[in-house]
């Protein structure tokens, strides 16, 4: 009978030991848990939320997700990580819209120290890893806001505000190769998640609070219900901070809410917008003036308590300007929240004298900066020569008073450059070809090109004429010197320009290439001015070259120009093409008035060039 009772209490203790040691099983989540902001306005523009995971409850292999969003057609993510080795990073990422061996989306700008690379394994898309770090126990605000550049894809950055140092930082921006994508549905979700469960089953937790969503508008809108789910397995979720944040559980023993959902409908969330939202400030605007390309270089420097920057302006006033209003003369624009720096070109005829220079922001929650400013003097100013991409030039030398010419005046191909005094041959007219931001300089007579025969850019290697390829040995740099003088260098070396060798006054001598630092001073030897022929060599007669007017002129910026064509049979294709060379506008134009608009035309000298098949004619006008 003793022995009976003993066998049974065994049985007991063994089924009762066993209950315990299921109930005592520590699990997690077959996913999540999830936390997310419901009934949100559609953002659009930018998500908002803000995320803390202390030391109480802090394990390795655990990713605080605090953005889980969707760009148009393919989702996204962001949040820190604590991983092996006590590394505290944060992570940002977008997928591909389906399975591919390289990503989709590339990287604009990454903080230093970012890691990029594709993932796989869920599906592939582009990863990026940032070791900040960030501290247990402290807040840190999370932003992901888009735009668009208007060059067919989607721009989206990563934002972080660290509510210990006070302070923002933009981490990276992803290019996604949609055009003006913007962020869908009206919730946004975070999670805390366990990646390696077959390692560690130990509990962990982590804070979340002030979703927020923000329009096109500025308008912000905050969840009217948050909710926490998850699958099978142990995980909570609770209000915290006198209810002004919820804590989420993954892992444990405890067993899961009931239903798998718990929703919360009173946590505070105060104001109209996020407090961490202070507009961005200018702290300093340095500025110089360039000789090398007659820009005035500005650089900034903005304040990291304040909002991250997002696009700028940059204006440049003569003194006359700046008193009369603060009316700009030149302005450059551009969406980078990394950029720094600036480049503003003078406009045509800009004299020596005082100038300032100023630099306006706006943030990635639609707000504007203060009005930061500086000013410079530039007693130098080197102005670009205007280059009429259907005129002729004689290029003298000024040392010599000598012209570039082939010698003997031949046609011929390997023809080798020498200097003769002044002559009406067309063998000593060149055109000067546009070819990207270099200068391809063709002979009148010959139609071939001056050449840096095979490349070789020793000093003392004699140029040539050679038929046009377009090639870099073909290809000349015009640095402005003085008012009326260039360097030409070749796009070969930017330590080599065309050179009279020895400052030679001998009619004959070779022209060749020496050593000469594009930006330094250069010799009477290597410097050139540009003479323009003034020949005419249109087939259209006097009288309808005369007939081709444009009006008024000089045209006010903005203001629409109108080109009077002669009747000559044939519809014309007219060409609009800036000092720089570069054609600006094309367009199919029947003879009489034409009108072109000049919006977007910086002030300055364009030419107009139209050509039908009895012949082409041209002109020039300049806006103001």
């Amino acid at each position: 009978m003793e022995k009976k009772f003993k066998s049974c209490a065994a049985i007991v203790l063994i089924a009762v030991s066993s209950f315990f040691n299921v109930s005592n099983a520590q699990t997690c989540p077959s996913w999540g848990p999830y936390i997310e902001g419901f009934d949100m306005a559609n953002s659009g523009e930018l998500w908002y939320s803000e995320v803390m995971a202390d030391n109480a409850c802090k394990k390795v292999n655990t990713y605080y997700s605090t953005s889980n969003f969707f760009l148009g057609p393919r989702g996204g993510y962001a949040g820190i990580q604590y991983k092996q080795n006590e590394i505290y990073n944060n992570i940002f990422s977008m997928w591909d819209l389906q399975d591919t061996n390289t990503p989709q989306c590339t990287t604009e700008y990454t903080a230093p120290n970012t890691l990029v690379d594709g993932f796989g394994g869920e599906g592939t898309g582009l990863h990026t890893d940032n070791p900040m770090p960030w501290t247990p126990g402290t807040w840190y605000a999370t932003v992901v806001r888009r735009w668009s550049t208007g060059d067919g894809k989607t721009r989206i950055g990563f934002f972080m505000f660290d509510y210990g140092t006070g302070k923002w930082k933009h981490y990276v921006t992803i290019v996604t190769p949609e055009n003006d994508a913007k962020f869908t549905g009206t919730k946004l979700g975070g999670f805390v998640e366990n990646w390696n469960t077959a390692a560690s089953k130990d509990t962990r937790c982590g804070y979340f609070r002030n979703f927020w969503s923000m329009n096109t508008e500025g308008n912000w809108s905050k969840p009217s219900r948050y909710t926490a789910s998850a699958g099978t397995g142990s995980w909570g979720a609770q209000t915290a901070f006198n209810n002004t944040a919820i804590k989420v559980t993954s892992c444990g023993t405890a067993p899961a809410p009931s239903g798998g959902a718990i929703t919360f409908t009173g946590i505070t969330q105060t104001g109209t917008k996020p407090g961490t939202t202070v507009p961005v400030s200018v702290a300093s605007v340095t500025s110089s003036y360039n000789t090398s390309n007659n820009k005035v270089n500005v650089n900034w420097a903005n304040l990291e308590t304040t909002s991250p920057q997002l696009s700028y302006k940059v204006s440049l006033y003569t003194e006359a300007s700046w008193a009369n209003s603060y009316t700009p003369v030149a302005v450059v624009t551009g969406i980078r929240p990394d950029q720094r720096s600036a480049q503003v070109a003078l406009p045509a005829n800009s004299q020596p004298g005082k100038y300032y220079v100023s630099v306006v922001l706006e943030d990635i929650f639609k707000q504007t900066s203060n009005f930061g400013y500086n000013s410079l003097t530039i007693s130098n100013i080197t102005t670009p020569p205007t280059i009429d991409p259907n005129a002729y030039y004689r290029i003298k030398c000024v040392g010599s008073d000598l012209y570039i010419t082939p010698a003997n005046y031949s046609t011929a191909s390997n023809t080798k450059m020498v200097q003769y005094p002044f002559n009406s041959n067309t063998a000593q007219q060149w055109k000067l070809e546009k070819a990207g931001n270099n200068y391809i300089i063709i002979n009148r007579a010959s139609g071939l090109a001056i050449d840096i025969p095979g490349s070789n850019i020793t000093n003392g290697t004699t140029l040539i004429q050679y038929p046009k390829h377009s090639g870099n040995n073909q290809q000349w740099i015009l640095k402005p010197y003085t008012s009326n003088k260039v360097v030409i260098g070749t796009a070969l070396s930017n330590m080599k320009s065309m050179d009279n060798p020895g400052n030679s006054q001998t009619s004959g001598t070779n022209i060749d290439i020496w050593d000469q630092d594009m930006n330094g001073s250069a010799g009477a030897n290597h410097q050139w001015v540009l003479e323009q022929v003034t020949t005419e060599t249109s087939k259209i007669s006097v009288k309808q070259e005369i007939a081709s007017t444009a009006y008024p002129n000089p045209v006010k910026q903005g203001e629409d120009l109108t080109i009077n064509l002669p009747e000559n049979g044939n519809t014309y294709e007219l060409t609009i093409i800036n000092a720089e060379g570069l054609t600006l506008k094309s367009q199919q134009a029947k003879a009489g008035k034409t009108t072109i608009s000049t919006s977007g035309m910086r002030t300055g000298v364009y030419f107009y060039n139209a050509k039908n098949s009895n012949g082409t004619l041209s002109g020039k006008f300049s806006v103001q």
